[in-house]
């Protein structure tokens, strides 16, 4: 279901790197490297190669670091042929928000980013070659010699302390400011709702039968979202949308909304309800895909099955002890469940988190099937692959995995799928709640 997905607010290009590129733990600080020289128009070359300049001066008094969450304008273009307008995303009223992470180099704008502070408006330039080399996803009639501008304008850096603060205040007031309108609303219409204690209203039609639905469990729902006014923003019960399938879902795994995961907790098998969900309980203050910041939005749902979830880590953790069993291995197990074997000593110390490092690997179902590989020609990519170590660029099995070897290293990672790719699997090779095997090298760690 489209609505109810989380989605990214910037799309790769944009950034030049991967949506899950976004930090979630902060990384010992790095020694900052000098620019080179100013180049001609006033741009100078940051180390990791972006031309970069101010065009007018803030007033901010800190730049933003791998952690802090910052909201900017930004306008993206290759000559005439706009990429990205945030201006126009959001009908010109609110900038885009993200997580600064440690840049990649070859040319990712978030160096840029970080040599700003709130005020600043910059341009920087990227040659198309050097996102190329860096994974960027490029459009088909992106030529090597082509530089993407980038337009950008500094509103705001916070820390995660002071965002969760912010975040907080915004919504504090916000709640307040939807439950008056929905108090007014089910006055006007003769509507007696029931209110949860986080704010939510509901009513049901049909109770179904059954326990309650209960966090953890599978269901199947028909629903249909509206606004206030009665209009209709999506349905997979409406031809109209396009979908005309149940929806599935795990409930408490904050898969959907808060109001949906709190909503269907108070059903039954069979159960037919309208949730009113404050904004606060819905998509807050961003904008997405036609829902307006602070929307309270209204969903007719029916739950048509309720199924309890297999416990997943079990059987992963079974599926690879049955594999060790077969194969006689006998790797180690960490905290997380995922286990490795180091068949390759290297030397040195050991990678750490926020460290840039570049790995040879090959990926393997349990039965066997390769899905992915760097040094098989079948896959189209023979080059060494690099990431910033610890950040999320990865699946969370390799940021561990990989903390465990130094250069020179070779291993093999039993990886359940909890640290992978989950319940959606990956690009159709890789099959939903799938354990994946990687042989790896870690080739270098910079400095």
């Amino acid at each position: 279901m489209k609505q109810l997905a989380k989605i990214a607010l910037l799309p790769v290009l944009v950034l030049g790197i991967s949506s899950t590129a976004i930090a979630q733990k902060k990384p010992a600080a790095k020694k900052p490297v000098a620019a080179k020289p100013a180049k001609a128009g006033g741009f100078k070359r940051l180390p990791g190669g972006v031309d970069f300049k101010v065009v007018k001066a803030g007033t901010g008094t800190r730049k933003p670091v791998i952690g802090d969450h910052i909201e900017m304008y930004i306008h993206v273009h290759i000559g005439d042929s706009v990429l990205f307008d945030s201006r126009k995303m959001y009908s010109a009223t609110k900038p885009v928000s993200f997580v600064i992470a440690a840049p990649r180099g070859g040319g990712d704008p978030m160096e840029g980013f970080m040599s700003m502070v709130v005020g600043d408006s910059a341009m920087m330039k990227v040659p198309v070659d050097s996102m190329k080399k860096n994974g960027a996803q490029l459009m088909p009639w992106m030529k090597e010699g082509m530089k993407v501008e980038y337009n950008v304008v500094m509103v705001s850096i916070r820390s995660e302390a002071e965002e969760k603060k912010y975040n907080d205040e915004r919504a504090a007031v916000q709640k307040n400011i939807d439950d008056a309108i929905l108090q007014d609303y089910f006055r006007k219409n003769g509507i007696t709702a029931k209110k949860t204690a986080s704010g939510l209203y509901y009513t049901t039609t049909s109770e179904g039968s059954g326990p309650e639905v209960a966090a953890g469990q599978k269901v199947s729902v028909n629903y249909t979202g509206m606004f206030m006014d009665g209009n209709k923003f999506d349905s997979n019960t409406d031809t109209a949308f396009h979908h005309v399938q149940p929806f599935e879902l795990t409930v408490g795994k904050g898969m959907v909304i808060k109001g949906w995961d709190e909503g269907l907790q108070l059903l039954k098998k069979g159960a037919k309800a309208r949730f009113y969900i404050p904004s606060t309980m819905a998509y807050g203050p961003q904008e997405q895909r036609g829902i307006p910041a602070n929307s309270i939005l209204i969903f007719d749902v029916e739950v048509t099955n309720v199924q309890d979830v297999v416990d997943q880590t079990k059987a992963d953790d079974k599926a690879l002890k049955d594999y060790f069993a077969k194969n006689n291995l006998t790797p180690v197990k960490t905290s997380s469940g995922m286990y490795y074997v180091i068949t390759q000593k290297g030397l040195g110390e050991t990678a750490k988190a926020g460290k840039k490092v570049t790995m040879n690997y090959t990926g393997r179902l349990l039965d066997g099937t390769a899905f992915d590989s760097n040094m098989d020609p079948k896959f189209n990519h023979v080059s060494p692959f690099s990431f910033t170590l610890g950040v999320g660029q990865v699946i969370k099995g390799w940021d561990e995995g990989v903390q465990l070897l130094n250069i020179g290293s070779k291993a093999t990672f039993f990886i359940p799928s909890g640290l992978a790719y989950g319940d959606r699997g990956a690009g159709g090779a890789i099959p939903p709640n799938s354990p994946l095997i990687f042989d790896v090298e870690l080739v270098s760690i910079d400095k």
